[in-house]
């Protein structure tokens, strides 16, 4: 508790730091003026002031990014509380609001829709670079009636800068932080025919060492390098007509390590008491590429707009990964290879009115999109036999390959999606506004799953099988007297018949086709003009989730793929500025109510086929949840050289009394992270364990709060400034894996200087300044193979303090 005091107290002193100094020179000029700037979005698919939208968003712009040294797309949750964006390499990566949680292994589409130029991309690909940004907008709630796939939770939309038709300028910056990490990015805008043809050229190159984690078995660290072009084309031959082609080119490489702390086992590796740690014997590595062309074109007409979007996506990504990665057996990673693309095909079309002034205006539009990604896997899988005698297998690898059989995945997937959609806004008065919104959606979804297997063999328990204890030599192994033809004859290991498990192929297609409607409506009032409030519903729709992966037959059915998704929100909101525009204050709260959520449950043990207890897996699983909570944003210009900002948000989201697949290792009809060599297939009634649960969708805090504030200054002829970011984290809920983890903060400090031109900045910075090492997640230690307690159990920390160094330098128009 004193630790905690101590660190508020360094927080009141540096956010009273900047204050003090603000109130002693806040008769120094400043470009800004004492009211604040509009901030104007497209959440609705046409400009407006953000004070004028019947929803709750988030505007980021690419001046706030540079402010406050982004380098990396999750790093945008600093700024939009409540958001959380999950880095987890080529493959994992997520977007959560609202305490709504999102596993890319449910096979479902996100409850987060990213969009990049308004085209939707899969979250591991957005994740890997950000630069050269225009705007970001975080739009919570429902989305879907005016923009690609309905997504439950929100969206969020990245525009890219446009090539400026006038001007020839560009800007570079380079930053160096004390963790080894380095970030390069630069842009050139060049007229190619004035007013007419301009061309943008942006890159990035960015190097470091991820959460920096190292085993302790071997020299292997954490390791990341990205790098980025992206090429954008402008043409407006005409006054009526601008359009922008875009090309971006990504490429990621990653060495992510598995944190782990535990006593061990002796001979896996040694006692790890703190972060920064791994047990892995070899090198993972990832390895994204990403290409994305997007065409947008706009056309005026005499009071409308015909909007055209087009987009192509290629990507794809390799991964090796270390499934021992608690070194359960040394010299032995059982390594896993997955190779995945997704090549996307993306067109929308859409009429909307421009007249000013009118009692009606309207957006309809036509909606679609073809994917077709591929994944394979391939893996080897130890059987019985393969650490020695089953009796007392031995740790000390390597296995014998006699009993490991290849297993190969291939999942080719083909799916197709199109929409109808329109939405009016009726200007009943000139205080008063209705909006109405309607989206038709078909969804269909082709996959087969195949699944080969190779031979080998399998050390059979006959001992047990004949009454005698396991281990005791039989001699017999030949005999036919046997009941379970075919053995080999072999009795390789006392009490162990060698059964020889012949090679398979296993095919599952299925095909589904939904369609569905969605509304929205919302009701929007303005007391004054600086005074709003409004009251909105909306709809959501998912095609259900699948578990792949899974050969042996299991019940429920529902455990494979169940009914789709469908969520109804309300929401009511108020809109407001005071003190002639220098304080804006925005407040909403909302409930959602959702049956069959496509929930995820990993680690969950199961009896496979034959009645045997496999480890654990993950399953795709619908059931009903519900989510209340509301936000808040306060900005406040105090003199003209300095404002602060205070947004929170507080979302309850959490299973509504579901009966939900589990862990549960201990018997008491409560999900837990026990060590599953406590459970055998006599536990289980169905396929898995079932648990009645109310837990959280999500780990997201419920309260999650941000500070900002800024102060600028005269600074030997140029422009000094100070900021700081602080970001609050309550307790973490239960969601499930019996770890909640402690409230915390993390505090961002940063100085520097411009020249008064604003050609050139640089910026001492420090991310958790004040070196917060809340740990966020600890499991418990797992026995592995169903043999070997290995000792050590996974952890996170929150990202320890970084100190670094940005300079950014503009020419000509930027």
């Amino acid at each position: 508790m004193g630790d905690n005091k101590f660190k508020l107290n360094l927080i009141t002193v540096a956010l009273a730091a900047v204050g003090a100094s603000a109130v002693a020179q806040d008769q120094q000029p400043d470009s800004r003026g004492l009211s604040l700037e509009e901030v104007v979005v497209t959440a609705q698919r046409r400009a407006e002031s953000i004070q004028d939208v019947p929803m709750t968003l988030t505007a980021i712009t690419d001046k706030n990014i540079e402010e406050y040294q982004i380098f990396e797309f999750e790093g945008l949750e600093q700024l939009s509380p409540g958001l959380a964006l999950n880095n987890n390499g080529a493959f994992g990566s997520t977007a959560q609001l609202r305490g709504v949680g999102f596993d890319t292994n449910s096979s479902a589409s996100p409850a987060v829709d990213i969009y990049i130029n308004e085209t939707p991309v899969d979250a591991n690909y957005a994740f890997q670079s950000l630069y050269d940004i225009g705007q970001v907008e975080v739009l919570r709630g429902p989305q879907g009636t005016l923009r690609g796939r309905p997504s439950p939770a929100g969206a969020i939309t990245v525009t890219t800068r446009r090539p400026e038709l006038e001007g020839w300028g560009g800007t570079f910056s380079a930053s160096g932080s004390d963790q080894d990490a380095t970030n390069f990015q630069g842009a050139v805008n060049v007229p190619l025919i004035e007013d007419k043809l301009a061309l943008r050229l942006s890159g990035v190159m960015d190097d470091n060492d991820l959460n920096q984690v190292s085993s302790v078995n071997s020299n292997n660290e954490e390791k990341g390098e990205t790098d980025s072009w992206r090429a954008s084309l402008r043409w407006a031959p005409t006054d009526a007509i601008d359009g922008t082609l875009t090309h971006q080119w990504v490429r990621t490489k990653l060495n992510p390590l598995l944190e782990v702390e535990g006593p061990g086992a002796g001979y896996n590796g040694r006692p790890i008491n703190g972060g920064g740690h791994s047990v892995e014997e070899t090198k993972p590595a990832q390895t994204l590429k990403s290409e994305i062309t997007t065409l947008n074109v706009g056309w005026e007409l005499e009071s409308n707009r015909i909007v055209l979007g087009a987009a192509y996506q290629d990507n794809k990504f390799e991964t090796y990964a270390e499934l021992d990665d608690l070194n359960a057996v040394t010299n032995y990673p059982q390594a896993q290879y997955v190779d995945s693309t997704f090549k996307v095909n993306t067109y929308e079309l859409r009429l909307e009115s421009t007249e000013p002034d009118s009692f009606m205006e309207y957006i309809v539009g036509l909606w679609y999109q073809k994917n077709k990604p591929i994944t394979s896997v391939t893996q080897n899988t130890p059987l019985d036999g393969a650490f020695g005698s089953p009796a007392s297998p031995n740790p000390i690898g390597p296995p014998d390959s006699a009993y490991i059989i290849p297993v190969d995945i291939y999942i080719p997937i083909k799916t197709e999606n199109k929409a109808v959609y329109g939405d009016l806004v009726f200007h009943v008065t000139d205080k008063f506004d209705v909006n109405v919104g309607a989206r038709y959606l078909e969804d269909k979804n082709d996959r087969v799953e195949y699944i080969n297997t190779g031979s080998s063999l399998y050390a059979y328990d006959i001992a047990s099988e004949i009454g005698l204890p396991p281990g005791t030599p039989v001699n017999f192994c030949g005999s036919g007297a046997l009941p379970m033809p075919p053995f080999t004859g072999t009795e390789t290991y006392p009490g162990y018949c060698d059964l020889e498990v012949a090679a398979s192929s296993y095919e599952s297609p299925a095909s589904v086709k939904k369609e569905h409607w969605i509304f929205t409506g919302s009701l929007q009032y303005s007391f004054t003009d600086d005074l709003m409030a409004y009251f909105t519903y909306a709809e959501s729709w998912r095609p259900a989730g699948v578990t792949v992966g899974i050969t042996a037959p299991i019940t429920p059915p529902e455990l494979v793929s169940g009914d789709p998704e469908e969520s109804q929100s309300y929401e009511l909101g108020l809109r407001s500025e005071w003190l002639d525009s220098r304080l804006r204050l925005n407040a909403s709260a909302y409930y959602q109510d959702y049956s069959n959520y496509i929930g995820r449950f990993d680690d969950v043990p199961y009896v496979g086929a034959g009645g045997a207890l496999e480890s654990d897996t993950g399953f795709t699983y619908p059931a009903d949840a519900v989510v209340n909570g509301f936000e808040m944003d306060v900005t406040y210009d105090v003199t003209e050289n300095w404002w602060v900002q205070l947004t929170t948000a507080y979302a309850d989201a959490h299973y509504d009394d579901a009966t939900v697949p589990c862990r549960d290792t201990n018997g008491d009809g409560k999900p837990d992270n026990g060590d599953i060599g406590n459970l055998d297939p006599g536990d289980f009634e169905d396929s898995v364990m079932f648990c009645n649960v109310d837990y959280a969708l999500s780990p997201i805090p419920k309260w999650v709060s941000t500070l900002q504030s800024s102060y600028s200054f005269p600074l030997f002829g140029q422009e000094g400034y100070a900021r700081a970011l602080y970001n609050y984290y309550g307790d973490q809920p239960d969601y499930g894996r019996g770890y909640e983890a402690d409230a915390y903060g993390v505090l961002n400090l940063y100085l520097g200087v411009t020249s008064q031109s604003g050609d050139w900045d640089l910026s001492l910075w420090a991310k958790n300044a004040l070196d917060d090492d809340t740990r966020l997640y600890k499991g418990q230690a797992q026995t592995e193979y169903g043999a070997f307690p290995t000792g050590y159990y996974e952890v996170k920390y929150v990202p320890e303090r970084e100190v670094g160094l940005t300079l950014r330098y503009r020419f000509g128009e930027g």
